[in-house]
């Protein structure tokens, strides 16, 4: 079959077919050029790909096309579409900040965000911003924290990119902050345990007396699709975290624009350059699942390479 016959009963199917094989993220992400695929065309042949081609910016745009491809594969439909390579442009690296710029970023930030830009910067090989925001007490073990009382702690990544859990270290200043916070915010059950929802809310505080539109949107989509709600949650916490504390208080200490992503580039290089910790190490803190991916977080400074091959032997 040359053409697909793009109508609402297929786009219907193929969104409940993306549920059980896709991130709440990527669905989201590819149903909204989804649906301006089908809004513009009635079929998928060869003349209208191009003009879909012509219109791509980026590479999950491409992806939505091949994923109609997989669902008629999946569905014993006969069409196949062949789909020309998108040119990747070079993607261009987060700058990597020093550890007197973080130092300034965690001290300009109100409490208790400052916490949170620690949690980012020094747990693991850094965390994700939307990491830290799905972060939960019961994420990090105390139990075998409380025992020691004197060295690192360990918190559980859940459901992280790719829908990925993993384990990552918590240095010690951190973890004894992170229950004092807990112990001033009156958190500790009877065996003095922190317990309860997320550690950080990121500016959302829901009074159930006097909820807006939105709000009650948001309670209502709790109820009936948790993950959903956890998207729109990450989304909308991000953007505050973003305007409210990093452009507000960190950019103007610092005087200039910088990602949040940045934290992560910047922590990668740090274990590598100055620990010496091994890349292999720092891919699984970070949980990738390519080694390149995680070479490309590590900015490596010429002038280190040359002071380690002053000791090497010549011929």
């Amino acid at each position: 079959m040359e053409e697909l016959q793009l109508d609402k009963e297929l786009y219907i199917n193929i969104r409940n077919w993306m549920v059980s094989r896709y991130s709440i993220s990527t669905i989201h992400e590819r149903s909204i050029y989804l649906k301006k695929i089908f809004k513009k065309f009635k079929v998928l042949n060869h003349s209208n790909l191009k003009k879909i081609m012509r219109g791509i910016k980026h590479q999950h745009q491409r992806a939505t096309i091949k994923m109609i491809n997989d669902y008629c594969y999946d569905n014993n439909i006969d069409f196949f579409i062949r789909i020309p390579r998108v040119k990747k442009q070079a993607e261009k690296l987060p700058e990597i900040l020093s550890a007197e710029e973080i130092e300034l970023m965690i001290e300009s930030a109100p409490k208790p965000y400052d916490l949170a830009i620690r949690c980012i910067f020094n747990m693991g090989a850094g965390l994700r911003v939307s990491e830290v925001i799905k972060l939960s007490w019961n994420h990090i073990r105390w139990i075998d924290w409380l025992r020691k009382k004197d060295g690192m702690g360990v918190a559980e990544i859940k459901s992280g990119k790719g829908m990925k859990d993993r384990v990552v270290n918590i240095p010690k200043k951190l973890m004894q902050d992170l229950y004092d916070y807990a112990k001033e915010q009156k958190l500790l059950n009877e065996y003095r345990i922190p317990t309860g929802g997320m550690i950080f809310n990121f500016g959302y505080i829901a009074n159930p007396e006097k909820l807006n539109k939105r709000e009650k949107e948001m309670m209502r989509l709790m109820a009936n699709n948790i993950q959903l709600w956890k998207y729109k949650y990450v989304r909308t916490r991000y953007n505050w975290f973003r305007y409210n504390i990093i452009q507000k208080y960190c950019e103007k200490a610092l005087g200039k624009k910088i990602k949040i992503h940045q934290l992560r580039h910047s922590r990668a290089t740090y274990l590598h350059s100055i620990e010496g910790l091994p890349i292999e190490d720092i891919q699984l803190l970070l949980g990738h699942k390519s080694l390149n991916t995680t070479i490309l977080y590590i900015k490596i400074n010429p002038k280190d390479v040359f002071d380690k091959l002053k000791e090497t032997k010549e011929v």
